[in-house]
């Protein structure tokens, strides 16, 4: 990459860094000047969601970049990696659940099966929409070009990941009702979202790089919202101890944050392996 070429690139970055860090509270300054907005649902958190993806597509038209956009399913090959990103999120949920049950800090309350399934589906389809927009941010964007200046694997996972959890800064903060704040504050929550998302950022990020693909991305985030969420946050069915939860919470719990740790660093030494087996052909 020539010099000119390399300023350019940091400077759209620069953009769109400071755009993504900025959404969230122009979406708060739209909703203060707005009334009679439906909670969880207003115009300030359409803006805060789409902006990114909005300034991300920008940047590409004026650059003429869409190499490394990950539009194509790329499927030839990828099953295992479409499949992977299906199952990580559910994998981690049976493992901790599991642990839960066994030392009975956590309970599953009774509920119908047709309902529930009915409701993982809807919101599986709802966040897959959604998740378009931020996967094609995070991975559609920010990734590649952070790889396209060979920066180090960790700075890239460590860049991403930050940037991914300061974007929910104003959702933290703001936009999310009280009710989600009963065991924890607001600003711990994050700061824990920010050592989360680093941490996933791995999987995420390899994922990408396996594929070539954001669409595993967009799914594997789709998932994430409509399986544990709704299990533990959104219905309630399984709920856990508040001494349990820190540690073996299915979304951010210290065990399932070590379990997505590891299936990242599993993913990076095969792409790693992939890598230098098409390097030595």
């Amino acid at each position: 990459m020539n010099v000119a070429k390399k300023k350019s690139l940091k400077l759209y970055l620069l953009i769109f860094v400071l755009t993504v860090l900025a959404s969230g509270w122009i979406g708060v300054f739209l909703d203060s000047l707005l009334t009679n907005q439906p909670e969880g649902n207003t115009l300030g958190m359409g803006l805060w969601l789409i902006l990114p993806f909005l300034v991300s597509i920008l940047l590409r038209v004026i650059s003429r970049d869409w190499n490394d956009f990950g539009i194509k399913p790329n499927l030839k090959g990828n099953f295992i990696w479409y499949f992977t990103a299906l199952l990580i999120y559910p994998f981690v949920t049976v493992i901790t659940i599991s642990i839960s049950l066994i030392f009975g800090v956590a309970h599953i309350s009774s509920f119908d099966i047709s309902t529930l399934l009915s409701l993982i589906v809807m919101s599986t389809i709802g966040n897959f929409i959604k998740n378009i927009f931020e996967e094609f941010s995070w991975r559609g964007y920010l990734t590649p070009k952070l790889i396209e200046l060979n920066l180090n694997d960790w700075y890239i996972y460590i860049i991403s990941g930050l940037i991914w959890a300061l974007w929910h800064a104003a959702y933290y903060i703001v936009f999310l009702p009280n009710e989600y704040f009963e065991s924890i504050s607001r600003l711990n929550m994050l700061l824990s979202g920010c050592i989360l998302m680093v941490c996933w950022s791995i999987m995420y990020v390899e994922i990408y790089r396996l594929t070539k693909s954001v669409w595993p991305c967009v799914i594997m985030h789709a998932i994430e919202d409509a399986v544990p969420t709704v299990l533990v946050t959104i219905t309630g069915i399984i709920t856990l101890t508040n001494s349990s939860d820190f540690w073996l919470n299915p979304i951010s719990g210290v065990a399932a944050t070590v379990l997505f740790l590891g299936i990242g660093i599993v993913l990076r030494t095969i792409r790693i392996k992939r890598e230098r087996q098409l390097f030595t052909q």
